[in-house]
C-alpha cells in the first residue's frame, strides 16, 4: 500500500476503479498505488495527470473509468448515500436533490439551485424534471470537449439545512427561486420571478456561462 494512495477492495468492482486521497502533496501522491479491477498498471495509473485528483475535501474518494478517467469525485457522497453499492460506479446525475450529505459539492464551483415549495406534492419532482434537460444539454456539451461542466444543478427544498443556506446567502424566503451560487468566489446570482420556466432556466444559465449576469456578494 501506498503512503497517500490506498487501494481500497470494493464488492462487486467491474466497471470502475477507486482511489482515496488522504491529503498528501501532489508530487508525493503519485508514489502510491491502485485498486484496478481493469488489471491498469502502475505505470500508466502514474501517468495520469495529477490534476485531474485534486480535492479539497480530505479524505476524497474518486471513482475512475478503465481508461483513467475521472468518473465522480464524490465517492464519499455516494458512499454515504448508497452503502449498498446499487448504483456503483455513481455516474453523476444531471440534477440532484440537495441534502445535507451533498450540500459540501457547493463548494466545488458554481452551483445552479433552484429553491421550491416542498410542501406542495410532487414540486421537487416536478422542478428536477424541469431543469434535466437543460443540465444534460450543457454537460453533453462540455463532456464533446473532454471538459468538466461549469456548473453543478440542484433543487431544494424546504428543511434546516436549505434555511442555513439561505440565510448564510442572504437569499429570500420566496419559492420558486432560481439562483446560482459560487461559494468560492462568494457570488450569487438569483432570479426571482413567479414562475420558472424551462426557457427562463435556459436564459439564465446562457447568461451566465455568457458572463452577461452582475454577482452579487455573498
Amino acid at each position: 500500500m501506498g503512503r497517500h494512495w490506498t487501494a481500497v477492495p470494493w464488492r462487486a468492482l467491474t466497471s470502475g476503479s477507486i482511489s482515496l486521497h488522504t491529503g498528501a502533496r501532489r508530487a508525493e501522491a503519485s508514489r502510491g498505488c491502485w485498486w484496478s479491477p481493469t488489471g491498469k498498471s502502475r505505470r500508466q495509473a502514474r501517468s495520469l495527470r495529477s490534476s485531474l485528483l485534486v480535492q479539497t475535501g480530505i479524505p476524497t474518494l474518486i471513482v475512475l473509468d478503465s481508461k483513467g478517467d475521472v468518473i465522480t469525485r464524490q465517492g464519499r457522497v455516494e458512499v454515504l448515500n448508497d452503502i449498498e453499492c446499487h448504483e456503483f460506479p455513481w455516474h453523476p446525475k444531471p440534477v440532484l436533490e440537495l441534502t445535507d450529505s451533498n450540500a459540501v459539492q457547493l463548494n466545488e464551483g458554481p452551483c445552479l439551485v433552484l429553491f421550491v415549495d416542498s410542501e406542495d406534492d410532487g414540486e421537487s419532482e416536478a422542478a428536477k424534471q424541469l431543469i434535466q434537460p437543460i443540465a444534460e444539454k450543457i454537460i453533453a456539451k462540455y463532456k464533446a470537449k473532454e471538459e468538466e461542466a461549469p456548473l453543478l444543478f440542484f433543487v431544494a427544498g424546504e428543511d434546516d439545512m436549505t434555511d442555513s443556506l439561505r440565510d448564510y446567502t442572504n437569499l429570500p424566503e420566496a419559492a420558486p427561486l432560481l439562483t446560482i451560487l459560487d461559494m468560492s468566489a462568494r457570488a450569487k446570482y438569483v432570479m426571482d420571478v413567479e414562475e420558472i420556466t424551462p426557457e427562463i432556466v435556459e436564459a439564465f444559465v446562457s447568461d451566465f456561462l455568457a458572463d452577461k449576469l452582475k454577482p452579487e456578494p455573498i
